[in-house]
């Protein structure tokens, strides 16, 4: 083992600074992905911007049905007028838009306070096109519903874009909190790197869209 230290000790201190560097970035990311998840709450605003999920077999995954039960109630409380449903097409032959507005539809929210974005395929495009439908509408504010340990960089992308946009996280903590928390700080880096420095915030995540089992 000594030889080999010194035999690699040229490599060793760059390769402790790697270590420490990524044990500091996952240790922090995380804690502002959690922190975020459990403080954020949204404020009265124009309409509620749902960010699409999976659809299972042409109906609302429960992750989906976890997200519009939150707007719902949101909706309910006059927390604003209006609600974008926002995801295209996925994996079947419904947009998430579609199979949101149907959900809507059954819980009683009016057809005319529901407004359809179904062209995205990531969060980056959820929001922009969401932007737009809120241009066309003369939609000033939003609230952002989306699961907790997503609601983070939701909120990061809503501010690069020009968002005016608070957010209502759903709160219920998935199966495997761990997994969805790094998943989140992997997505994040990617951004960060890809999207807001190298190409000012145009291309979303690559290997982590359509995560069917949660979020995007």
């Amino acid at each position: 083992m000594r030889l080999f230290l010194l035999k690699n000790r040229k490599w060793l201190f760059p390769m402790l600074a790697v270590m420490l560097a990524s044990v500091a970035y996952f240790g922090y990311t995380s804690w502002k992905i959690v922190n975020t998840w459990k403080t954020s709450e949204g404020v009265k605003s124009d309409c509620l911007i749902v960010l699409g999920a999976a659809v299972w077999n042409g109906k609302p995954s429960p992750a989906m049905r976890e997200r519009l039960d939150v707007a719902i109630e949101l909706y309910q409380n006059g927390m604003a007028p209006r609600i974008i449903v926002s995801g295209g097409v996925g994996r079947g032959e419904y947009s998430e838009a579609e199979v949101m507005r149907d959900y809507l539809a059954k819980q009683g929210v009016p057809q005319e306070d529901v407004l359809i974005e179904d062209r995205s395929t990531s969060t980056w495009e959820n929001l922009t096109f969401s932007q737009d439908v809120m241009k066309n509408h003369g939609l000033k504010s939003s609230i952002i519903v989306t699961h907790g340990f997503h609601t983070y960089r939701a909120l990061m992308m809503a501010r690069d874009i020009g968002i005016k946009a608070s957010a209502e996280p759903v709160m219920l903590t998935p199966l495997n909190v761990v997994y969805y928390t790094l998943r989140e700080c992997l997505a994040l880096a990617e951004y960060t790197l890809k999207g807001r420095w190298f190409a000012g915030g145009r291309y979303e995540i690559s290997f982590l869209n359509r995560e069917q089992a949660a979020t995007r």
